[in-house]
């Protein structure tokens, strides 16, 4: 196994980016040259397991059209018995399609794991992670998992949002990266983006690759059109500001 390592190959797409007219994300972090050259999720404290420090060379973050980048996310392998252990992680990248390739551009994620059963995940740095319903086997040939189609059974209730007919999402608005949606309250969501901006500031904006881009626009906004506080009302409820929507993660 280790000469031909198990693979995978995935499709998702997340909410904040994606524009139903085309029915593929934006690159608009992309476009404006905010997409960091070495994975965001070891500094952000996101387990890593064989994985991590995973890098991309200017030349693929030049890519244009479906297969533009939108944002680095992680792939993660868990416990066919256990799915709350990780046993492997790769930092990848999300094209606007929905395409998740490794850094070399291949659609197939490899791992250096034994041929077996595992629950493959996909996580964001301010989405909701999204799990397999059960596990499948992984070896040279590469499993395939779409997360964008409604016909992909997820771990969880609701794990994903339908942003147009026959199109899945992450859920986006885990500012707070605790895996729970909150607008109100403790802990939630909706300050980190004011703090941000200047708490006395609420028509400010702040550009950069920033955790409260709720959007991935390249901007952080409070208020106006666009802004990254009304996706996160919106995800759970909208007129019921004390709800709270949990990632459907083990």
């Amino acid at each position: 196994w280790q000469d031909c390592a198990p693979s995978v190959t995935l499709r998702a797409n997340l909410q904040g980016a994606f524009d139903a007219t085309n029915n593929q994300m934006r690159d608009d972090l992309r476009v404006a040259s905010l997409i960091p050259a070495t994975e965001p999720y070891t500094s952000l404290g996101f387990t890593q397991v064989g994985g991590g420090g995973e890098t991309v060379l200017p030349a693929t973050l030049a890519v244009t059209g479906k297969n533009a980048v939108v944002d680095w996310v992680l792939v993660e392998l868990r416990n066919k018995n256990t799915p709350t252990t990780i046993v492997a992680t790769r930092c990848a990248l999300l094209q606007r399609d929905g395409d998740i390739v490794g850094t070399n551009g291949s659609s197939q994620i490899q791992f250096n794991v034994p041929v077996d059963n595992y629950y493959v995940s996909v996580r964001h740095r301010n989405h909701q992670g999204v799990m397999i319903a059960s596990s499948v086997s992984l070896s040279a040939t590469p499993a395939t998992i779409d997360f964008t189609s409604p016909a992909s059974a997820t771990f969880g209730t609701s794990a994903r949002t339908t942003v147009n007919i026959g199109r899945m999402a992450l859920w986006c608005g885990n500012v707070q990266r605790d895996g729970l949606l909150k607008y109100v309250g403790a802990n939630n969501d909706r300050d980190p983006i004011l703090t941000l901006i200047g708490s006395t500031l609420p028509n400010n904006v702040v550009t950069g690759y920033q955790q409260a881009d709720v959007t991935l626009d390249g901007k952080v906004k409070y208020t106006g059109i666009d802004n990254d506080r009304d996706p996160i009302i919106l995800n759970i409820g909208g007129t019921t500001p004390n709800n709270t929507r949990s990632e459907q993660l083990p």
